[in-house]
């Protein structure tokens, strides 16, 4: 299988510790990755079901986006996981990215309600913020390497995603212009 090790990948950055209001920034930027991790498992799962057919439709491949958009993550790597087995360190790579990004969604506020009130406090959510998104990047950089061996398959390379993204930015940009 060929790895893509030579994708750039933004650094996490440094905080600042500083503005108590930085925590949601780091939030944000947690929920990001987390958010990245599902849509590289959503294309891995469409990249998988596509595998048997000799020329998939793009109606086959919409339908198959739209139903793993309905999945939850929890979901959607079962499906996954029906469809192939994953490595055993990467299994329990996935297992903890989807307790952490659970964790984060519904009860990271919770348990750090006392830590809101003060600076250290602060530090520490942050410091956890940064950890859990270094793990999310890790898996996803795993899991990107899975659906891009197969959408390559298609003629998907990085190369040609990459440009046709900045050509829909490029759209956007231009779009936004006319505004």
């Amino acid at each position: 299988m060929t790895k893509f090790t030579t994708r750039a990948r933004p650094q996490i950055p440094e905080p600042d510790y500083d503005d108590p209001r930085e925590i949601y920034a780091w939030y944000g930027l947690a929920a990001y990755s987390a958010q990245l991790l599902e849509q590289g498992l959503t294309n891995l799962f469409v990249g998988l079901r596509i595998l048997g057919k000799q020329v998939p439709t793009w109606g086959d491949v919409r339908s198959l986006y739209e139903d793993a958009d309905r999945k939850s993550l929890g979901q959607l790597l079962r499906a996954v996981r029906e469809l192939v087995p994953f490595d055993p360190a990467l299994e329990g790579q996935l297992d903890e990215a989807l307790k952490k990004r659970n964790y984060l969604i519904h009860r990271f506020f919770i348990e750090h309600s006392e830590n809101l009130l003060s600076a250290v406090g602060r530090e520490r959510i942050i410091d956890e913020f940064r950890t859990i998104i270094a793990q999310f990047k890790a898996v996803d950089h795993q899991v990107d390497d899975l659906w891009l061996a197969i959408w390559r398959r298609y003629g998907f390379s990085e190369e040609r995603i990459q440009s046709e993204l900045q050509e829909v930015k490029q759209l956007l940009d231009s779009n936004q212009n006319r505004t």
